[in-house]
């Protein structure tokens, strides 16, 4: 991954790993963080992708330091269990 300015750009190969990814999210949630990926490697800001994504900037700037330091599982991976009941 290469650092643009304004945001960063992603290799063909993840880029292509990622939309791959994408289209087989069954959870809106992980469909959600993947476009956000994808639209920032586009040149969108976090502050309009947020908007696109009805979530807030600091929510996408969340994402893509998970992304950064933990790579794509992680961000794929949802934390929330659920209310135990």
């Amino acid at each position: 991954m290469e650092q643009k300015t304004g945001g960063f750009s992603l290799d063909t190969l993840l880029r292509k790993k990622i939309e791959k990814r994408r289209r087989e999210a069954k959870d809106v949630r992980i469909h959600k963080r993947l476009s956000a990926l994808l639209w920032l490697n586009k040149d969108h800001s976090a502050e309009q992708v947020a908007e696109l994504l009805d979530v807030c900037p600091r929510t996408i700037h969340n994402w893509v330091a998970l992304f950064r330091e933990k790579g794509l599982d992680a961000l794929c991976t949802l934390e929330y269990k659920g209310d135990p009941g």
